[in-house]
């Protein structure tokens, strides 16, 4: 006799419909608008994207890696990835004690975010480093950075094992661009529960070095 399948419970049902319509409802909406002091350096880098058809792209939304630089207390962070410098001028002043370290291996967008944080006054607390994150990391300080936040075209194993070894233990990763296909040894490091305290945010991962 073939046994039929049990329906599945009516509540299971519910609960996996409802995180669906959660997650399209996120999509399209937010549930609190955050003023963004920088909107405009956002705005103007995707200007520049479109005049010069280049990869300088703003990560969605500074108040994300913002928040975690004031939630971790950061005073040293390395970013890759610098662009116009929307994210770095968050993060530093979301931390009023932190210096930044952002890498850029595009030489027009160092001239221009070097701008945009003279502008704005953050001269002192800001250095664009020109380069490659593969070439520019390992000359950094290992151990030494309370945050680490990749915001490159997606990571490489190399990157994020230099970004491993420059976080303090208890210091903090946001890896961004997850979803542009990074190789198995990336996704693999992230999830690895020796190295990291991991949590999944849709396209990127926040990660505690252990």
């Amino acid at each position: 006799m073939r046994n039929t399948p049990k329906a599945m419970p009516a509540t299971t049902r519910w609960n996996r419909f409802r995180t669906a319509g959660v997650a399209v409802i996120a999509a399209v909406r937010h549930p609190v608008d955050v003023a963004d002091a920088f909107a405009d350096v956002q705005r103007a880098t995707r200007r520049h994207r479109r005049a010069h058809r280049c990869g300088a792209y703003a990560y969605g939304e500074g108040s994300f890696p913002a928040t975690v630089a004031a939630a971790v207390g950061a005073r040293r962070i390395v970013e890759v990835g610098t662009a116009l410098g929307y994210t770095s001028l968050a993060m530093a002043d979301a931390a009023p004690g932190a210096h930044v370290e952002t890498v850029e291996m595009d030489p027009d967008h160092v001239r221009l975010a070097r701008a945009e944080i003279a502008r704005r006054g953050f001269t002192e607390r800001i250095s664009v480093l020109p380069g490659t994150a593969e070439d520019v990391l390992p000359g950094l300080d290992g151990g030494a950075y309370d945050l680490a936040f990749f915001d490159g075209f997606t990571p490489t194993p190399a990157v994020v094992e230099d970004l491993y070894r420059l976080l303090r233990p208890g210091g903090t990763l946001l890896a961004g661009n997850l979803i542009l296909g990074p190789a198995p040894a990336v996704t693999r490091h992230l999830a690895d529960p020796a190295r990291w305290r991991t949590h999944p945010l849709g396209e990127s991962a926040l990660c505690v070095k252990l």
